[in-house]
């Protein structure tokens, strides 16, 4: 078991978007998806890919501008059990603010301060950003993308892109940064399990077409 100060592959941050434009059933859907991604058997074997064979994952809810918060701190994912654990607390996680307005260059800060916090040594820092609109709270979260990779950090993006085309876009050019940064968009909520899943071996190192 690790313990404060050993070292992990990846620190990651699950940043989902719980904003007004999520109703409660796409909310339901985004925890569900990502407990069955954790659940899925290639989850496994890519984190045991890995040199540390263990990797650390936290899960922070956003929306507006004072609407951001740790649903599920760090956890240390090594063996089935701790996998399985964390599978069932973000399944059971609830939304326990005030929904608001999506203001993603506040969450990106607000991950990067998580980052910056971890208690173990983690080889890569990755923010995973999850949502269905751009930034109508500060107009643009380039700045604080920028000021996350300054600090080595990784941002990545999941638009669930609800029929636009140009949520992708804005995602690959106002969102993301850092070492070898990419999207893995959703064209809709229901496609959220499957990319989901796609986009954390592809974070963890295993990637799949």
């Amino acid at each position: 078991m690790a313990s404060p100060g050993d070292s992990v592959d990846l620190a990651l941050v699950l940043a989902v978007d719980c904003s007004s434009s999520v109703v409660p059933a796409e909310f339901r859907i985004q925890m569900e998806g990502i407990a069955a991604a954790l659940r899925h058997p290639s989850l496994y074997g890519a984190i045991h890919a890995g040199r540390e064979r263990r990797i650390a994952l936290t899960l922070m809810l956003w929306s507006g501008a004072d609407s951001q918060g740790v649903s599920v701190p760090w956890r240390i994912l090594e063996s089935g059990a701790d996998l399985e654990a964390t599978a069932a607390e973000i399944a059971g996680a609830e939304r326990t603010w005030q929904v608001g307005g999506t203001a993603i260059g506040i969450a990106i800060d607000y991950a990067a301060a998580l980052l910056m916090k971890v208690p173990f040594t983690a080889t890569r820092r990755v923010i995973d950003i999850s949502g269905d609109g751009p930034d109508n709270v500060t107009g643009t979260p380039a700045a604080a993308r920028d000021r996350a990779v300054a600090q080595g950090i990784t941002i990545n993006g999941l638009p669930i892109a609800k029929g636009s085309l140009l949520l992708p876009v804005y995602y690959q050019t106002q969102v993301i940064g850092g070492r070898d940064a990419f999207i893995e968009p959703a064209p809709n909520i229901e496609a959220f399990r499957a990319t989901i899943l796609r986009k954390l071996l592809r974070e963890i190192g295993n990637p799949v077409s």
